[in-house]
């Protein structure tokens, strides 16, 4: 599945795939942040987990996001969905 992954994301965003070959099971890692949190009203945050800055041009873009595990910590996979309407905030 990851290779299909990126393959879909290779098709559609070209200029964001690392020249890199990865097995199926590899991921690459391209970043390092802490999740901050986001208020949006007096008693209502979420958290928010930034992408770097080469990433901006994703930004509202539909996406789905899976929670996982890996390697025994809790791991979120984030896929574009660019064939998906984005849902309204």
């Amino acid at each position: 599945m990851a290779s299909f992954i990126i393959m879909l994301a290779a098709e559609h965003y070209p200029d964001l795939i690392a020249n890199v070959a990865l097995s199926n099971d590899e991921l690459l890692e391209i970043h390092r942040s802490k999740i901050s949190l986001h208020r949006a009203k007096a008693d209502y945050s979420y958290p928010t987990i930034r992408l770097p800055y080469e990433f901006s041009m994703l930004a509202g873009l539909p996406t789905r996001i899976f929670q996982t595990v890996h390697d025994g910590a809790l791991a979120f996979l984030v896929v574009l969905s660019p064939n998906e309407k984005t849902p309204k905030s």
